[in-house]
């Protein structure tokens, strides 16, 4: 029923070592000397922190990871507003037909 979404590619720090879901985020980063960075990251399903020191390649590729997951998100939310809207527009619609709601329903007062 539900199947696991294949990581694209990347800095890999967006899976958990641990419980190996794909929704590992930055809690700190901090830029460091010679292109490095320090960051401390926390797994969204299981709650496991690690701190990394990465190179600027591999932050960037990790910045990258988390833009398309934003992306993904944001595709959900819109599809998912779109069906509770088609859905209220629907039950709206129904009421209307079956003459439970009309024009004296919407009047100020």
């Amino acid at each position: 029923m539900f199947r696991r979404r294949q990581p694209q590619p990347g800095s890999g720090l967006h899976q958990c070592p641990l419980c190996h879901d794909d929704s590992v985020v930055p809690v700190e980063a901090e830029a460091l000397d010679h292109g490095r960075w320090d960051l401390r990251l926390r797994c969204g399903q299981c709650g496991t922190y690690r701190d990394l020191v990465v190179s600027d390649d591999v932050a960037k590729r990790y910045d990258l990871d988390l833009q398309r997951g934003m992306a993904e998100i944001a595709v959900a939310l819109k599809l998912q507003d779109q069906e509770r809207m088609t859905a209220e527009a629907n039950v709206f619609i129904a009421a209307l037909r079956h003459d439970l709601i009309d024009a004296g329903d919407f009047g100020s007062g």
